[in-house]
C-alpha cells in the first residue's frame, strides 16, 4: 500500500476515534471522562496533520462521516471503555501500517504514534494483549 493510501486509512480511522470519544466521554465520569476529551482532542489535532499531508502529498482527503455505527451498544462505563480500548486497538495498526508504507521521519513519526494508541488501548481496556510466541 502507498503511504498516501495509508495516510487515508489511518484519517478514516482518526475520524471514526473522533466520533468514538465523544460516545466514550458521554458515558464515563472522573478522570476516565477527562482522558477521553483529552484523547479526542488529541486525535482531532492528528486528523489536521494527516489532512494536511494529504494535501501535500497531491492527494484529496476523503470527509468524515457524519455519524459512526460503534461495534456495540455503548450503554454503559464498561461499554464505553471497550470501544476506547477498541478504537485504540485498530488505531494503532493503523499507524503501524502506514509507518511501513512511509521513509525517514514520516516512519518513525508513525510507529510512535502507534506505540501511543497501543498504550491508550492497554490503558483503556485494563489488559494487554499474549501474542503468539510470547513468554
Amino acid at each position: 500500500m502507498s503511504e498516501l493510501d495509508s495516510l487515508a486509512v489511518v484519517l478514516a480511522g482518526t475520524d471514526s476515534a473522533i466520533y468514538a470519544y465523544g460516545l466514550v466521554a458521554a458515558r464515563v465520569t472522573g478522570s476516565a471522562e477527562s482522558s477521553a476529551v483529552t484523547a479526542m482532542a488529541g486525535h482531532r489535532a492528528q486528523r489536521d496533520r494527516l489532512r494536511a499531508r494529504i494535501v501535500t502529498l497531491g492527494g484529496e482527503p476523503g470527509s468524515s462521516a457524519p455519524a459512526y455505527d460503534p461495534p456495540f451498544p455503548i450503554d454503559s462505563a464498561a461499554a464505553a471503555r471497550r470501544l476506547a480500548a477498541l478504537v485504540e486497538d485498530r488505531l494503532a495498526g493503523q499507524w503501524a501500517g502506514l509507518a511501513a508504507a512511509s521513509t525517514s521521519t514520516a516512519r518513525s513519526s508513525a510507529a510512535l504514534l502507534a506505540q501511543e494508541c497501543a498504550v491508550r488501548s492497554v490503558t483503556w481496556s485494563g489488559s494487554s494483549p499474549t501474542w503468539s510466541g510470547a513468554i
